[in-house]
């Protein structure tokens, strides 16, 4: 039996877009997303109730933490039913008159907002809340992978009570580097916050 071939970045990363809705979608029955929110900080060994609903959807992709992680922050997502968090309403369904916008393509990947744009869309928007917000992006960078995930649910927690979205896609692909590419994950959060909040905002 040939060795199974390793998905391209491309399809890694439509494959991450592809989960955070099929979650979404799980997530839409309240018996399931507790099964996945259950999951929080927790070793996939020890999320043996979350199986059933992932296994499907992960395999071949590997990093099967960062997968189910992600999967246990979006079930903090109120209301859970498969549309954003800070959607109060369901999407309308789309006019078939109406030209629909094109996908985002592969390539604009690295323009969407990173773990670090959305601390700073929430300090932006909460300048009282900025420098705890400042002082998690300096924890998260000397975080181990088990300690990273251990933290995560307490920082998606605050950024959803302050209505700043996160892109749990792109997360997901950063914390399925986090092992081998930690520094460069972290600098580009640490760009992202830095670049966009006021020095006002921040402790010295």
């Amino acid at each position: 039996m040939p060795p199974a071939r390793t998905p391209s970045r491309d399809e890694r990363r439509r494959h991450y877009d592809r989960y955070v809705d099929d979650v979404r979608d799980l997530c839409r029955t309240p018996r399931i997303r507790k099964r996945l929110e259950e999951g929080r900080g927790r070793p996939v060994e020890h999320c043996a109730a979350m199986d059933r609903y992932l296994i499907k959807h992960v395999a071949g992709f590997g990093a099967r933490r960062a997968h189910y992680t992600i999967a246990s922050l979006l079930a903090m997502e109120r209301p859970a039913l498969g549309w954003s968090h800070t959607t109060p309403h369901p999407p309308p369904e789309p006019d078939p008159d109406t030209p629909q916008p094109v996908p985002e393509p592969a390539d604009d990947w690295t323009r969407r907002p990173t773990l670090g744009a959305a601390l700073a869309q929430a300090a932006r928007a909460h300048p009282h809340a900025a420098p705890g917000l400042q002082r998690h992006l300096e924890v998260l960078r000397v975080l181990s992978a088990d300690r990273l995930h251990q933290h995560l649910p307490h920082i998606i927690g605050r950024l959803l009570k302050l209505d700043a979205a996160c892109d749990f896609a792109r997360l997901l692909e950063d914390l399925a580097q986090w092992d081998f590419a930690r520094p460069q994950v972290t600098s580009r959060w640490r760009h992202d916050f830095y670049l966009t909040v006021p020095d006002t905002h921040l402790e010295l």
